[in-house]
C-alpha cells in the first residue's frame, strides 16, 4: 500500500531536516537542569513533583547518554563538572524559550482573581471544605478571601463578592439570600447524648450544660421561650465569639449547642453532631450574597454563583 506524504513547504523546512538530531531524553534533561540550577536533588524533586530517587535515576540516564559525568560531590554539596557548567546555561535558555514560545503560540488562559469578603464562621464551616471542588471546576480562577463579622455590605466595591450573615433590606446593593429559611438547631455530640438523656422533659433538658455563640440577637432564651416563656434554664457554661469554636466545643462533648443549620450541616452529616431536639427555631438573620458587578468581573462572578447553585445554595434564584 503506497502512502502519499506531501512535503512541507520548502521555505519552512529547517536546514537540518535531513540530519538526524541527537537529543537526550527530555525527562533526563529537565531533571539535570533543575538539580543543577538548585544545586540540590531534593529541591529538584520538589520542583518537578517527583522523588529524589527519580531525579538521581534520570541524571544517571543522562550521564550514560552523554558518556560524561555531570556532578561531583564535595561533602554534602553538589558541584557541577566543567562540561556541565557550560551545558547548564544552554539548557536553561532552551527550556525557557520553549516555555515562552508555547504560551505565546497556544495562548494559555490567564488566571483571574475573584475577591470575596466572607463571614468568618460560614467560611470555616461551609466554604472551606468545598473549595477543592471549585478549584477542580474552575482552575483558572484564583480566590482571594477577606473575613468579616459585619452585618452590612461594605458599599465600597473593594471586593467582587460578599457573603454576609445579616438581615437584608439594604439599599443600593445587589444581593440575594444564599439559603432559604435558616433555622436554629439544638445539637450535641454522640458522646454527650450518652451522658445526658434527651428523652427527659424539657424542664430537665433546661438544666443540661449549654454552649453559646456570642454576637447573635437570638439564643437559648428565645429557644426555651418557644416551649414556655416562664421556663427557667441554666446559663451557658461556655460562650465563644465564633461558631467554629462553639461547634468544635460541642463536638468535644462540652455541652449542647444552639447553632444555625447551615453552619452545622456538615458536622451532622459526618455524625460529629446530632440533632437532639425536634423543635427548631426560625432565624431572623440569613446569609446573603452581595454582588459588586462590573464589566471586568461579571464572568467570574457568574462562575462562582453557578458553583454555589451546584452546591445547593442560591435556591431562591432558580
Amino acid at each position: 500500500m503506497q502512502i502519499n506524504r506531501s512535503a512541507p513547504p520548502t521555505n519552512l523546512t529547517p536546514k537540518l531536516i535531513n540530519h538526524q538530531r541527537r537529543i537526550p531524553p527530555f525527562k533526563a534533561l529537565r531533571a539535570f537542569e533543575s538539580a543543577a540550577r538548585h544545586s540540590s536533588f531534593s529541591q529538584a524533586a520538589s520542583e518537578l513533583n517527583v522523588t529524589r530517587a527519580a531525579i538521581s535515576q534520570q541524571i544517571r540516564v543522562l550521564e550514560e547518554y552523554l558518556d560524561a559525568r555531570l556532578f561531583e560531590r564535595n561533602g554534602a554539596q553538589l558541584v557541577l563538572t566543567e562540561q556541565a557548567l557550560h551545558y547548564l546555561p544552554l539548557l536553561t535558555d532552551t527550556l525557557n524559550k520553549l516555555c515562552l514560545g508555547t504560551d505565546h503560540l497556544f495562548g494559555k488562559k490567564a488566571r483571574q482573581t475573584l475577591s470575596i469578603r466572607v463571614a468568618q464562621s460560614f467560611c470555616h464551616t461551609w466554604l472551606l471544605p468545598r473549595l477543592a471542588d471549585f478549584h477542580r471546576r474552575y482552575p483558572d480562577i484564583s480566590l482571594q478571601f477577606y473575613s468579616t463579622t459585619n452585618l452590612y455590605p461594605s458599599n465600597n466595591n473593594a471586593v467582587d463578592l460578599e457573603i454576609i450573615n445579616g438581615y437584608g433590606h439594604w439599599d443600593d446593593v445587589m444581593y440575594e439570600p444564599l439559603t432559604s429559611n435558616e433555622e436554629w438547631l439544638v445539637v450535641a455530640s454522640p458522646s454527650f447524648t450518652k451522658r445526658f438523656d434527651f428523652s427527659r422533659s424539657i424542664e430537665d433538658i433546661a438544666s443540661f450544660p449549654k454552649l453559646a455563640t456570642l454576637g447573635y440577637s437570638e439564643g437559648w432564651k428565645e429557644w426555651f421561650a418557644l416551649h414556655d416563656e416562664t421556663l427557667p434554664f441554666s446559663e451557658p457554661v461556655m460562650s465563644f465569639d465564633s461558631t467554629q469554636l462553639s461547634t468544635e466545643a460541642a463536638i468535644q462533648g462540652l455541652g449542647m449547642l444552639l447553632a444555625k443549620s447551615v453552619l452545622v450541616e456538615d458536622a451532622i452529616k459526618q455524625n460529629d453532631l446530632v440533632i437532639v431536639q425536634a423543635m427548631s427555631m426560625v432565624s431572623n438573620s440569613q446569609h446573603y450574597l452581595v454582588q459588586n458587578n462590573t464589566a471586568s468581573n461579571e464572568a467570574k462572578i457568574a462562575s462562582f454563583c453557578h458553583w454555589l447553585k451546584q452546591c445547593g445554595l442560591l435556591r431562591s434564584s432558580g
